[in-house]
C-alpha cells in the first residue's frame, strides 16, 4: 500500500504549484535545433568549465523508445551526472502514514464527498480502467493520489524515467552519478494529513483533473520532448496537483523554491571547478520564470545549445 501512496508524494518534487501557462515560462529560448535527433540540451559555460542541462517532463511512457545519441554525446568526457532531488522518509514516517491514511469511524468516500465529486471520481478511474476498491476508506486526499499513481501504472508512466535511462546510460561510460539533494517528507507527510475537510475536496478535484491530464496529453509531451519539441512540451505541460493542494500550508511552495535553489547551487557548483558535468532536471524548476535558467543567467552565466 505504501508504495502506491509515497511515489504519489514524491512527484511534488517534479512540478510547480499550477498547470505553467506561456506567460510562466523563462525568456530564455527553449526550441533548441540539434545536428542529432533528441531531447532538447543547453550549455552553461563559465570559463574552462561547462554543465549540459537535460530538462525532463514529470511523468514519460516507461516502454517509450527514444534516440540516446545526444545525451550519450553529452555524457562523454563528464565528470558526474547530477539526477533530480528526491525525497525520503523515515520508518516513522511510514507508521504515520498508515495511522493517519484512514477515515475515521469506518466511513468511506461516497459518505464524505459530495455526490458530483464522488461521481466525477469514479468516471475518471472507469475512463482510466483502474479499480478505486481498495482507497474506499481512504482519507479523499490519499484516495486521490493512490488512485493517480495506480492510473499511471495502468497506462504504463512513471515518474522514474527518463532519468533512469539517462542514469543507465552515464554508468555505461562510468561517469558517476549522484542526486542533486535528498528532503525528508514528513512535514509534507503531516500536511496532507492536517487538511481539512474543504481542502481535501479541493486536492481531490485538482488530482482529478491532473490524471484526465495525463490521460490525454502525456504522451503527447513525451513524443514532443524526444523530438527536441519544447515549445510543444511546454503547451502540453501541467503541474502536481498535490503541489496546488498543499499551496495553502507554504510546505509545498517552500519544498519547490528548495528544489530550484538546490538546482543552481548544483550548477554553480559544477561551474566552481573545470570540466563538464551533466544535470538532469525537473523542466518546471529549470524553465519557469525566475527558475534555475533565469537565476544562473543573471549571474552572467552563458546558457547556449550544444553541437550533438
Amino acid at each position: 500500500m505504501l508504495k502506491s501512496c509515497l511515489p504519489a508524494l514524491m512527484l511534488v518534487l517534479a512540478a510547480p504549484a499550477t498547470a505553467q501557462t506561456a506567460e510562466q515560462w523563462t525568456d530564455t529560448p527553449v526550441i533548441v535545433s540539434a545536428q542529432l535527433s533528441g531531447p532538447a540540451l543547453w550549455r552553461l559555460k563559465k570559463g574552462n568549465s561547462e554543465v549540459i542541462v537535460i530538462g525532463v517532463p514529470p511523468v514519460f511512457p516507461k516502454n517509450l523508445g527514444w534516440k540516446t545519441k545526444r545525451v550519450e554525446n553529452a555524457l562523454k568526457g563528464a565528470k558526474a551526472l547530477i539526477t533530480p532531488p528526491a525525497g525520503k522518509a523515515g520508518v516513522g514516517d511510514m507508521l504515520s502514514l498508515m495511522r493517519m491514511k484512514g477515515l475515521p469511524n469506518g466511513q468511506d468516500l461516497k459518505s464524505v464527498l459530495p455526490a458530483d465529486l464522488y461521481n466525477r471520481y469514479e468516471t475518471t478511474a472507469a475512463r482510466a480502467g483502474v479499480s478505486t476498491r481498495a482507497f474506499q476508506h481512504d482519507k479523499p486526499v490519499w484516495a486521490a493520489a493512490r488512485l493517480r499513481q495506480d492510473v499511471l501504472g495502468h497506462l504504463a508512466l512513471t515518474g522514474d524515467e527518463p532519468v533512469q535511462t539517462i542514469a543507465r546510460l552515464a554508468r555505461r561510460q562510468d561517469v558517476p552519478v549522484r542526486v542533486a539533494a535528498r528532503y525528508r517528507l514528513s512535514p509534507v507527510l503531516k500536511d496532507v494529513n492536517a487538511m481539512d475537510a474543504a481542502a481535501e475536496r479541493t486536492c481531490m478535484t485538482r488530482t482529478l483533473d491532473d490524471i484526465d491530464f495525463d490521460i490525454d496529453r502525456a504522451p503527447r509531451t513525451a513524443a514532443a520532448w524526444v523530438a527536441g519539441d519544447m515549445k510543444t512540451v511546454l503547451a502540453n505541460y501541467h503541474g502536481s496537483a498535490l503541489m496546488d493542494c498543499l499551496d495553502g500550508s507554504g510546505k509545498g511552495s517552500a519544498l519547490m523554491e528548495q528544489a530550484t535553489d538546490d538546482a543552481v547551487d548544483a550548477i554553480t557548483d559544477a561551474l566552481a571547478t573545470p570540466g563538464k558535468t551533466v544535470a538532469v532536471l525537473p523542466l518546471a524548476p529549470l524553465l519557469r520564470r525566475g527558475g534555475a535558467l533565469d537565476r544562473v543567467r543573471a549571474q552572467g552565466i552563458a546558457v547556449t545549445a550544444p553541437n550533438y
